[in-house]
């Protein structure tokens, strides 16, 4: 076997030489993939499975990682989270290609989701715009006549 042919791949601490013309490729993943991301049970947690996208490939000297932007439905909404595979980085996270027909999540009901939580944001908005108005017509006068009345003692 030509030296061209070989490579030695670290596997968990495990240096393995391999043969490049018989080598397989057990998963491919690029930027932009779908993806599964399955999160173990830890403590009170149940496990779950997220859906994400590949978004960065950190080839760092010591440590490369996968960086992965996932989808977290809620009861509550949606909300999108950075999550960072590296050796000793979540080691207990594990990915898998997202297939199309197991509709973990549709885009329907995330922009449901999302036009909830802006509706509310809005709601919460426009009471904290009142509440300004109301302190600034209001209440700021009333302090101001107290202010007044107790300077003049």
């Amino acid at each position: 076997m030509s030296v061209e042919n070989k490579r030695v791949v670290e596997i968990n601490g495990v240096k393995v030489e391999v043969d490049l013309r018989t080598a397989k490729v057990v998963e491919h993943f690029k930027v932009g993939d779908p993806v599964r991301v399955f999160h173990p049970k830890q403590d009170f947690s149940d496990a779950a499975i997220r859906p994400g996208v590949i978004v960065g490939f950190c080839e760092f000297d010591k440590t490369p990682a996968i960086q992965i932007l996932e989808l977290e439905v809620s009861y509550s909404g949606v909300s999108f989270n950075t999550v960072v595979i590296a050796e000793g980085i979540n080691n207990n996270l594990q990915i898998a290609p997202y297939n199309k027909f197991e509709g973990i999540v549709s885009k329907a009901d995330v922009v449901t989701r999302l036009d909830r939580m802006i509706q509310k944001a809005e709601l919460d908005l426009s009471e904290l715009m009142m509440k300004k108005k109301y302190f600034i017509d209001n209440f700021a006068k009333a302090f101001d006549e107290i202010v007044s009345v107790t300077g003049m003692n």
